[in-house]
C-alpha cells in the first residue's frame, strides 16, 4: 500500500491524465471525421513507458498533423471553442509551427506540424514519422504514435528547445531505457530530418547523455543557437537573431522594434505590471527597456562564447 500521503497526490495525477487522455480522443475523432490523420507524440507515449511509477503528469495534449491539414486543424479547433493561446502576444520565438497551444477553458492542445530542432520540411517530418508509427489505445481510442527511435529522438529534442526538469527528467529515464542502438538509430533519424545539432545539444544537458554523445560519436554536432538556449541567458537568442545572417536592415528594424515595444498581450504575460490597466500597461515599457539595458551586455557576452566555441576558436 503507498502512504497515505502519497496515494491522494497519485490519485489526482492519474485522474488529471485520464482528462487529457479523453480530451485526446475527442479530438482525434473529431479530425478523424474531418478526414485529418493525427499522431499523439508526448504524454501517455512517454508516461507508460518511462514511469512505470505514474509519477508523470501531462498538462494538455500533443499532437502532431501534416502540415496540408494545418489550417483544416486549426479552424477545427476554433470551431470547438478552442483558441490560440500565445497568438495574441505577437512575439518572436513565442509561437511556431513546431507547438502552438490551443485552450478551452481548463482544457490545452498542443497542436504542431513539425518538432522544434528538426529543419527539414514538414512534409518530410510527417512522412518518415508517419511510416514508421506505432498504435495505441488512448481514452478509448487507438491512435497512432512515434516509433521508439522518434520517441528516443523527440526527448532529446525536447530537451534541448525547453530545458528545464519535466523534459530533462525524461531524457534520464530514455537513456536508461534504451539501449545504445536504440539510440543510434534515433540519431540516424535525426540527421535525416535534419535536427543531429538540437538531438546532440539535448543530450548533453544530462550527465547520462555526455557520456552517449560520445559513444554516438556527435560529442562535437551542435550550434550556436541551442548552445543559446541551453545557457538560459536572457537576450542571448534575441541577439543571435538580431545579429545573425541573412537578415535585411529593416529585417534587422523589425526584429528590435518588436523587442524593445512589444505587444500589450506579451507585456501583460512578461510582467503582471502590466496587468495593471492601462497606466501599469504604459509603465512597464521603460521598465522593459530598463531590464534590457541590464540584460544585453550579458546577453552579447554570451553570444560571443557560443560563436567562438563553434568556430573552434
Amino acid at each position: 500500500m503507498l502512504p497515505d500521503g502519497l496515494a491522494s497526490p497519485l490519485v489526482e495525477l492519474a485522474v488529471h491524465n485520464l482528462l487529457i487522455d479523453r480530451l485526446t480522443a475527442e479530438v482525434a475523432g473529431l479530425f478523424a471525421e474531418a478526414g485529418i490523420e493525427c499522431m499523439l507524440i508526448k504524454g501517455p507515449v512517454i508516461a507508460e513507458w518511462l514511469y512505470e511509477d505514474g509519477l508523470r503528469g501531462y498538462l494538455d495534449s500533443d499532437l502532431l498533423v501534416a502540415r496540408s491539414d494545418w489550417d483544416g486543424a486549426v479552424a477545427l479547433l476554433e470551431h470547438h471553442g478552442f483558441s490560440d493561446y500565445l497568438g495574441p502576444m505577437a512575439h518572436p520565438r513565442m509561437e511556431s509551427l513546431a507547438s502552438t497551444a490551443f485552450v478551452r477553458g481548463t482544457q490545452a492542445v498542443d497542436l504542431h506540424c513539425t518538432l522544434a530542432g528538426l529543419e527539414v520540411a514538414p512534409e518530410m517530418i510527417w512522412g518518415t514519422l508517419w511510416q514508421n508509427a506505432d498504435r495505441k489505445e488512448v481514452g478509448g481510442r487507438v491512435m497512432t504514435v512515434p516509433g521508439r527511435p522518434a520517441i528516443l529522438m523527440h526527448l532529446a529534442l525536447h530537451a534541448a528547445h525547453h530545458g528545464h526538469l519535466k523534459p530533462l527528467e525524461d531524457l534520464r529515464r530514455g537513456i536508461e531505457a534504451a539501449d545504445v542502438e536504440d539510440w543510434r538509430a534515433a540519431a540516424m533519424l535525426a540527421e535525416e530530418l535534419g535536427g543531429l545539432a538540437a538531438f546532440a545539444s539535448g543530450l548533453r544537458l544530462v550527465p547520462e547523455g555526455r557520456t552517449l554523445v560520445r559513444t554516438l560519436g556527435v560529442e562535437d554536432v551542435g550550434s550556436v543557437h541551442f548552445d543559446l538556449r541551453a545557457s538560459s541567458v536572457p537576450t542571448a537568442e534575441a541577439l543571435n537573431e538580431l545579429l545573425g545572417p541573412g537578415l535585411t536592415v529593416t529585417q534587422r528594424a523589425e526584429v528590435a522594434l518588436r523587442e524593445l515595444f512589444p505587444k500589450p498581450g506579451f507585456m501583460w504575460w512578461w510582467t503582471p505590471l502590466a496587468r495593471r490597466g492601462r497606466r501599469g500597461l504604459l509603465v512597464s515599457y521603460p521598465l522593459r527597456w530598463a531590464w534590457l539595458a541590464v540584460k544585453v551586455p550579458g546577453g552579447l557576452l554570451e553570444l560571443r562564447r557560443a560563436r567562438r566555441r563553434r568556430a573552434g576558436v
